[in-house]
């Protein structure tokens, strides 16, 4: 498995869904799991919306770097997409693309962006009552 250092340099070769991709770097393969948001699960109300936001995001800017977060439970690799002027994890929450996963919060400014997002009516905040991915997992 390979452990990315503070910032690599990283090709995108698959959008899984709104919190994961496939990358290459360094000529290998990896499966990267955005640190501090979470998606709404592809089987939930806005999933395939949340996965276009962020294909769109990653679209808009070709280089993209991904700073490391160490690993999740699952063998995938934690951290940040980002670019010379914006934290693509970050944006999906500012777009209301994704919620702030509360249990792995590290930086607290990301709840101005999701209170930012709902006052708008941003994305899933579109919806009466969006139901968090981690209460969604946990009933269906």
């Amino acid at each position: 498995m390979l452990l990315l250092s503070a910032e690599e340099e990283i090709k995108i070769l698959r959008i899984i869904d709104g919190d994961t991709v496939s990358a290459e770097s360094r000529g290998t393969e990896i499966k990267i799991r955005l640190s501090e948001i979470d998606a709404p699960e592809m089987d939930q109300p806005y999933g395939t919306n949340s996965k276009k936001c962020l294909s769109e995001l990653i679209r808009e800017n070709s280089s993209l770097r991904f700073k490391s977060d160490g690993q999740d439970n699952y063998g995938r690799s934690l951290g940040w997409l980002l670019t010379d002027d914006k934290n693509l994890n970050y944006e999906m929450i500012k777009q209301g693309c994704a919620w702030v996963y509360d249990r792995y919060v590290i930086n607290k400014t990301i709840y101005s962006f999701q209170n930012g997002a709902r006052l708008k009516n941003l994305g899933l905040w579109k919806q009466n009552n969006p139901i968090a991915p981690w209460i969604w997992r946990r009933n269906n």
